[in-house]
């Protein structure tokens, strides 16, 4: 089986195809005509499926995305995983032994996550070097002004101040701008609430902090090393060093980083031992369990992308089950063979799972069982997951807490368990392809007894009128919207200095992965599955009853099969359709060049009295005000085009 096979099996499929046009021609008998139509649009169905199936196969090397909330230890497993960690002697006791004490070399610091997408690629030359893709300078004057709106309703106990704004965020801001934490004396001095409070007001505190920040120098995007290095530590040394200070906001002459490309030599990692694997991605930790742009594009519109949810032992799979509902339906293609759960479990963790006999003290038992666990909470949500992209790893599992390895175990055990997550890995790319030619090899066998159908007999072809006679019936969605109300309470679940800041960047607050108009099609998207999902389903239901009945001998049931995949892939295809087109009018009715009094209020009101959300949120239902009526009106079109006319079409009625 290859993609030759694919690539053959289409072209006879076409060819199958012009031969039954030419057929057609001609011929009155309706059994004849609707046998025929059906068998054509069958086989053109197939032949796109190939189509996707030979793009699919094709791909030679894959993205490794790791996708997890914060702090669930995605940035430590990526480290362990492909030895990007250093070894360094530490002193012990007072005899002077050392030991080999390991660090990261995409060390998080203290605030237990990376400032932003972190990507792995081979460098293009001998040795390691560090890119990045940077703020704007806009974009960072907004980031600077939300850090100092903090410090400064801090000082002045305003009580509208909530939460600091996002850790690494902090962090970064007050390194570019030298406004730390000093230890004066013994006591510890704030600088930047210093500053605070010996400005007159908050603009002078903005334009104080703006000065200090010099961004104008601040347009250096590489980082080279200075010279070669004598040995691979000292390489890992420098990687480490520079990494950590361009994620803290150290780095003299660098602006605040959007993207963070780490290019390393193949004595880091030799990408040849991994030919499946083109770059490793580590996005930016979710800070809650919505859906982000960047990770829909990696999931559903990325082919070349293998998605590691990473889940703590404990938690999984409760934090991203939301996110999975939404793509791993019923009806979705090709995504749950790319998407894996890398569940990251911590010392005595897997022996302390308790089964029905009680606690399992075993660690492989224990991983069974939790692997069974998981495997019933994706079946009890109805999230379409492969048991067998589930996968264990504790990266630490031979360190002590200080993160020296432990006297029993030795380097060898350290690469065995990081071989086995990698196999895992390689063998869900190869479980993927297998899967693509199987389907492929059925569509062979679905050919063959399509073409040599006898035709319908007047039972069949009595199911058949039957069938349109039901379809009809669901010709009306009676489709009722309350999207409004849905994005407006979504728009409220924001904290109110998140969405304050939403508003403060017209929508899109990058740095928190907040998209407003994105989020307009995540809430259209599941409007539309909660009220379609049962007209569709009956649908189906009348389908599969005719594939029931149908003979053997006719061609009817592989016939049925194929208008039951596209039936499918139409009702996915619309739901994405009709959330981009929400997406689209939502940017429309907000767009800044031309609601600028809408903005200038969501901007503006803060400050002026209780009520900033409320208010606001009022003003957003105003603006997308009819909304509903256009969304009934553009479900009911697509539901008439990509359901009722479209069946009618696939036998061969106008």
């Amino acid at each position: 089986m290859s993609i030759q096979f694919v690539q053959d099996l289409k072209e006879r499929i076409e060819s199958e195809i012009e031969t039954l046009e030419r057929d057609i021609k001609g011929q009155k008998g309706h059994n004849f005509l609707i046998k025929t139509r059906c068998s054509i649009n069958s086989l053109k169905s197939i032949s796109t499926r190939l189509e996707k199936i030979k793009i699919l196969v094709e791909i030679q090397d894959y993205n490794l995305v790791f996708i997890g909330k914060i702090g669930v230890g995605k940035t430590t497993a990526i480290c362990h995983l492909f030895n990007l960690f250093r070894e360094e002697e530490k002193s012990v006791g007072e005899t002077g032994k050392t030991v080999n004490k390991i660090s990261e070399l995409l060390s998080t610091g203290a605030g237990r996550t990376t400032i932003c997408e972190v990507v792995i690629q081979p460098s293009i030359s001998e040795k390691s070097f560090l890119e990045i893709e940077p703020y704007s300078d806009d974009e960072v004057k907004e980031l600077i002004k939300e850090v100092c709106n903090y410090f400064w309703n801090k000082n002045n106990q305003n009580s509208e101040v909530s939460n600091p704004p996002p850790a690494e965020l902090l962090r970064a801001i007050r390194n570019i701008t030298d406004l730390g934490d000093l230890k004066i004396e013994g006591k510890r001095v704030d600088k930047a609430s210093e500053l605070a409070q010996s400005s007159e007001s908050p603009d002078d505190f903005v334009e104080s902090v703006l000065e200090r920040a010099d961004l104008s120098r601040r347009k250096q995007t590489r980082l080279e090393s200075p010279h070669n290095f004598e040995n691979v530590e000292d390489e890992k040394k420098w990687l480490r060093n520079n990494f950590s200070n361009l994620n803290l906001g150290k780095t003299d002459k660098f602006s605040l980083p959007k993207k963070i490309y780490v290019r390393v030599s193949n004595k880091l990692i030799n990408f040849n031992k991994y030919p499946r694997f083109k770059s490793i991605i580590d996005t930016r930790g979710m800070d809650d369990t919505s859906d982000r742009k960047d990770l829909s594009d990696y999931i559903r519109s990325q082919d070349n992308s293998i998605c590691l949810f990473s889940e703590q032992f404990i938690a999984a799979p409760s934090n991203i089950s939301e996110l999975l509902k939404r793509y791993l339906t019923r009806e979705s293609r090709d995504i749950n063979t790319k998407v894996a759960l890398l569940v990251l479990s911590r010392k005595g963790e897997p022996e302390n799972v308790v089964n029905l006999d009680g606690k399992v003290e075993d660690k492989c038992e224990g991983i069974e069982v939790r692997k069974n666990q998981i495997d019933d909470a994706f079946a009890r949500e109805n999230i379409k997951f492969l048991s067998e992209n589930i996968f264990f790893y504790d990266a630490l599992q031979f360190y002590d807490e200080e993160h020296i390895l432990k006297l029993h175990y030795g380097k060898n055990d350290v690469f065995d368990a990081r071989t086995e997550v990698l196999d895992a890995i390689n063998d869900l790319i190869s479980r993927r392809e297998r899967a693509l030619l199987k389907e492929a090899e059925n569509y062979e066998q679905t050919f063959h007894n399509i073409k040599s159908g006898e035709g319908l007999s007047p039972q069949e072809e009595k199911m058949i009128n039957d069938l349109k006679k039901t379809i009809e019936s669901h010709g009306n969605t009676e489709f009722l919207s309350d999207f409004e109300s849905r994005y407006k309470n979504h728009l409220k679940s924001y904290n109110v200095m998140v969405f304050r800041a939403i508003n403060n960047r017209f929508g899109i607050y990058d740095s928190r992965g907040v998209d407003i108009y994105f989020d307009g099609s995540f809430v259209t998207e599941k409007l539309l599955r909660d009220r379609l999902l049962e007209s569709k389903a009956e649908i189906i239901g009348a389908i599969e009853l005719v594939e029931e009945h149908a003979s053997e001998t006719s061609g009817l049931k592989p016939v049925m099969q194929i208008l039951r995949e596209q039936i499918d892939e139409d009702f996915e295809k619309t739901v994405i359709e009709i959330g981009q087109e929400t997406c689209d009018y939502i940017r429309g009715r907000l767009a800044p060049q031309t609601y600028y009094q809408f903005w200038d209020y969501a901007q503006n009101r803060w400050g002026q009295g209780i009520g900033y959300r409320e208010d606001v949120l009022g003003q957003y239902e105003r603006q997308i005000s009819g909304l509903d009526d256009w969304l009934v009106k553009r479900v009911q079109e697509a539901w008439k085009q990509n359901f009722m006319d479209r069946i009618l079409e696939f036998f061969g009625e106008s």
